[in-house]
């Protein structure tokens, strides 16, 4: 038996030698030796040296039970698993194993590698450490203890199984973002670290660049760290820096965020309350699904407010979030009368994944009127908004064909700013509650497994949806806006009668009034819950949606016919009655109100043709084989009857007496909605009937390709020229005037893969005339027996239509073609033209992906891609060129002209360059231009950006500088500056 140099001689063999003594000698017991790998709790020890019979296989009962170790208390509770590479040595008494090379024991949770390990069954103890390799001049096979999700690199460690306690020389541990090492390090039965000489940094180097150091540090249960009087050192200087103890979290990653203490800002705001510490508190993550955040704010004048707000993130099911803000505010100006106030925010968001059959989401947000513009700092778009609406919602499927749905509504309009009290007063409030049922598209006449007969694909089905509007605007009359004549009803008109022209009629000859009324408006209270339910507006729509079944012409021209029927369901009606004047009075129409069940429709029938055809210039070129163009017409028909016509029930006709009559036409003719704003609906009674043809026409150029790399002549590609040129416009045969639409051409196409190309342009078929400057002109009017148009020439001012330009002369749109007026076949009036390439190596066309980022974070980078710095990318360069042209008179035109740079270059791994820039050709200066330098620290980052033109009349700009740790945790260790300026020189000169 030999003995490796430097162990014991006690008793030990080679892992894989098996010896036993001659039968017919007495000597001291044989050992027990066991293969690698596995330990048995029940293993048989012997209790002493005494002789044995000659055969040393056999144990006598006595011996066997009092050496059965699984009766102990100190006995193993689950299978020790071993092994090493080089040998496995057991001592004489059984009671040791020593493990050497590539060592490791597994046992239920805790595993440990090392070169070397010794194994204790009787005290139940591990003991490993590294050796030292002078080849290499280092410590190799460090002993690496893993127990659960904690983890150990150290020099040298003792561990005991039972007790669950240790002892660790030199530890070198990762917990969370940071890593911690530390001399002398004491583990407790609760997985807590107490660690003497300790250091704690972000930085994964063996010297990192900063570090913190501690006399004393404690690890409690892998969740967080506790150090003593600690100071900063960088780069192996230690500073002056530091604080009598800190405390450092590092939790499990989460999508919720982890726990911590947020530092307040501090500062001086505009509004009068004086300076500020605010948006401090501490942010709690509950679990992996919920996070809470508490903050406060406090100023120097008296004012203070509280929040409360929270996250919540399920995977694959739903997220979303609440806040609630409250905010006492004053100015502490003795100057100032104006009372302290209170202010509130409420917002939730709920966004569900869809799944299964039922879907609920949110979407709220309600506060008082002047919450954004005192709290400016929530943001530009908040300060200046002066509305919020708040939704929310369910649906959810019913069996096969049925859906339902629901959704209530809040919209506020914050009102106008009071100037003595500073805050925002008549705002208007409605609450909404809308439904919805449907069934979904059923095919009546389709058959078990089809047959493939034509009526088979005709379908129907109904939709259904209506609300109920409660607002806090208290009208006591008919809206009658817009009327062109006065309107009494039997409730009391108590404002005054105001004078008003029916901008919509263009007979401005005909004499017109009009009684108006300014609405009342009340809280939304308790008291006023009576007068907030009287006010309701309650709507109803239906709609039935047809498929007609489609026709095969020719076997290549598709035929798809239409049939829509949709009308609204209301709760009251108006009922106009012709008032004649007396005594010197005018005329007047009362309008009376009934309530009931009035159901309308109207309806719409229509049809398309399209097909497709093909065409291939053949080339037979090296490289190019052909040229396809591909053309898809298309042709529509609809038609939509004159609802305003009475014998459809929803319009009424008004008469004033005969013998009282302009131009041929009643005094007081007019063509009323019998529904007019009573149910929130309105109609000035013009003519609703058309009949359109709408045609269009798409084309698409390729080309087929020889690959590069193609050795027979047979593998090709396609690459497309224009992936779509369009042309679109439509004809109403019965509009009174201006039958043909504007035509519509568009294009667009993607060059080499990394250039696209954009283009879409308008043109009008009709003239734009100049009219001398007594700003009137002879306009050709219509007749329509439904509306109160004039048949003869009408001289009115169209003040809608009016363009002046430069020269102070003024144009209109006329009902006559462009090529009568020498305009050519049509005017181009828009124009827009989008040109942009992204250059890029190879392997960097596609940004890279990290497993280590949660979907929130990825969500932020993809939605905001020039706040980030991709290291990866060794530079990339992008250029747009922007054109847009609106033509407003054949003398002026609006241009939009600028080409737009944006590019970044890594000079070296860790250091990247980016800049943003363009020109404006018709302003002639260049547009916002950004300068940045990004430098890569490892475990910190610094950035400079710098905008030198800000690119508007007044050149402003600023920079910024900001190094700070990488480490979320360590987000507050960081230094800024930054800088502003501004001057009048900009690039025009004065």
């Amino acid at each position: 038996m030999t003995t490796p140099a430097g162990n014991p001689a006690s008793g030990s063999a080679p892992a894989s030698a098996t010896t036993t003594a001659p039968a017919s000698q007495t000597t001291t017991p044989p050992q027990r030796v066991l293969q690698p790998g596995i330990v048995s709790p029940n293993i048989v020890q012997p209790q002493s040296r005494t002789a044995l019979s000659s055969d040393t296989l056999r144990v006598t009962a006595k011996d066997s039970a009092a050496a059965d170790s699984a009766n102990s208390a100190d006995a193993f509770k689950t299978t020790v698993k071993y092994q090493a590479k080089d040998s496995t040595i057991y001592a004489a008494d059984g009671q040791t194993v020593e493990l050497f090379g590539d060592a490791s024991v597994i046992y239920g949770d805790i595993s440990l590698k090392a070169d070397y390990i010794r194994l204790n069954y009787l005290t139940n103890e591990v003991y490993a450490r590294g050796r030292f390799d002078s080849t290499q001049n280092k410590l190799i096979g460090r002993p690496v203890f893993q127990d659960g999700e904690g983890k150990y690199d150290s020099k040298e460690i003792r561990y005991n199984f039972k007790s669950k306690k240790g002892k660790i020389q030199g530890v070198i541990t990762q917990q969370g973002e940071g890593n911690i090492r530390g001399q002398n390090v004491k583990k407790d039965d609760e997985d807590n670290l107490y660690i003497g000489k300790a250091i704690y940094t972000t930085c994964n180097l063996a010297t990192p660049h900063f570090h913190i150091n501690a006399s004393k540090l404690k690890v409690i249960h892998n969740k967080q760290v506790v150090a003593g009087p600690f100071n900063l050192v960088i780069n192996q200087i230690p500073l002056p820096l530091g604080l009598p103890f800190g405390f450092f979290p590092f939790p499990k990653r989460k999508e919720i965020g982890v726990s911590g203490i947020l530092m307040p800002q501090y500062g001086e705001e505009p509004n009068g309350r004086g300076y500020y510490l605010r948006d401090g508190g501490y942010y709690w993550a509950v679990n992996e699904n919920l996070g809470l955040q508490f903050k406060g704010q406090i100023y120097s004048r008296g004012s203070w407010g509280v929040g409360v707000s929270s996250a919540y993130n399920k995977r694959y099911t739903y997220s979303g979030g609440v806040n609630l803000q409250f905010a006492r505010n004053r100015t502490g100006d003795p100057v100032d009368v104006t009372p302290a106030r209170n202010d509130f925010s409420f917002t939730w968001s709920h966004t569900p994944v869809p799944r299964g059959r039922g879907s609920f989401s949110a979407n709220v947000n309600v506060s008082s009127n002047s919450y954004n513009q005192i709290n400016a700092y929530t943001g530009t778009n908040a300060y200046i908004s002066n509305v919020a609406g708040s939704s929310v919602q369910y649906s959810r499927t019913l069996g096969q064909y049925a859906r339902a749905g629901a959704n209530l509504r809040v919209n506020q309009q914050f009102g106008q700013l009071d100037p003595v009290t500073n805050r925002r007063v008549n705002g208007k409030t409605d609450v909404s509650s809308d439904f919805n049922f449907g069934l979904n598209q059923i095919a009546p006449f389709a058959l078990r497994g089809g047959s493939g007969r034509w009526y088979e694909s005709f379908r129907f089905g109904l939709d259904v949806s209506g609300s109920i509007t409660v607002n806090n605007t208290i009208r006591t009359q008919v809206d009658t806006s817009g009327l062109g004549f006065p309107v009494i009803t039997r409730l009391a008109a108590t404002n005054p009668v105001k004078r008003a022209q029916d901008s919509a009629d263009r007979a401005i000859a005909l004499r017109t009034g009009q009684i108006l009324q300014d609405p009342t408006l009340i809280l939304f209270n308790r008291d006023n819950l009576g007068k907030l339910w009287e006010n309701r507006l309650v709507q109803a729509r239906y709609s039935i949606p047809i498929t007609l079944p489609n026709i095969k012409l020719l076997r290549y021209i598709n035929v798809t016919p239409g049939f829509s029927l949709q009308g609204n369901i209301y709760t009251k009606k108006l009922n106009y009655v012709y008032v004649p004047g007396r005594n010197g009075a005018r005329d007047s129409v009362r309008a009376d109100t009934a309530k009931g069940f009035f159901p309308s429709y109207n309806f719409a029938v229509n049809a398309s043709v399209n097909t497709r055809f093909y065409g291939t210039y053949q080339i037979r070129g090296k490289r190019i084989d052909a040229i396809r163009h591909t053309v898809a017409p298309s042709i529509s028909f609809s038609y939509v009857p004159d609802f305003t016509n009475p014998a459809f029930g929803q319009f009424a006709v008004i008469e004033g007496p005969p013998g009282s009559q302009i131009n041929n036409l009643p005094l007081y003719r007019r063509t009323l909605s019998v529904f007019r704003g009573l149910n929130g609906t309105g109609s000035s009674g013009t003519s609703t009937q058309a009949a359109f043809v709408s045609f269009g026409i798409v084309n698409q150029l390729e080309m087929r390709v020889r690959t590069r790399n193609d050795s027979t002549g047979n593998d090709f590609k396609k690459v497309p020229i224009f992936d779509n040129i369009s042309l679109n416009g439509s004809y109403n045969f019965l509009a009174p005037e201006y039958k043909l639409s504007p035509i519509t051409v568009s294009a667009n196409t993607q060059i080499f893969k990394n250039i696209s190309f954009n283009f879409s342009s308008t043109f009008d078929p009709y003239a734009q005339v100049a009219y001398g400057g007594t700003g009137v002109y002879e306009l050709e009017t219509y007749t329509n027996t439904s509306s109160t148009f004039t048949p003869t020439p009408l001289t009115y001012s169209p003040a809608i239509l009016r363009v002046i330009d430069y020269t102070g002369q003024q144009y209109a749109r006329v009902n006559r073609f462009a090529y009568t007026e020498g305009q050519g076949i049509a005017r181009l009036t828009n124009l827009q033209a989008y040109l942009s390439a992204r250059f890029a190596p190879k392997q960097s066309q596609k940004p890279k992906t990290s497993n280590n980022a949660t979907d929130a974070t990825m969500k932020a980078i993809n939605n905001n891609p020039e706040l980030y710095v991709d290291f990866n990318i060794p530079w990339s360069f992008n250029v747009s060129y922007t054109f847009g042209l609106n033509k407003l008179t054949p003398e002026v035109s609006q241009v939009l002209q600028a080409l737009t740079l944006t590019g970044d270059l890594s000079l070296t791994p860790k250091w990247k360059i980016t800049i943003s820039t363009g020109y404006d050709f018709q302003f002639k200066s260049p547009t916002l231009t950004t300068i940045g330098i990004n430098r890569d620290l490892h475990c910190w980052e610094m950035a400079f950006n710098w905008t030198p033109y800000s690119g508007s009349n007044i050149r402003s700009g600023n920079y910024s500088f900001d190094l700070r740790a990488r480490s979320s945790i360590l987000q507050e260790l960081k230094l800024s500056r930054r800088r502003s300026f501004y001057d009048t020189g900009g690039f025009y000169g004065r």
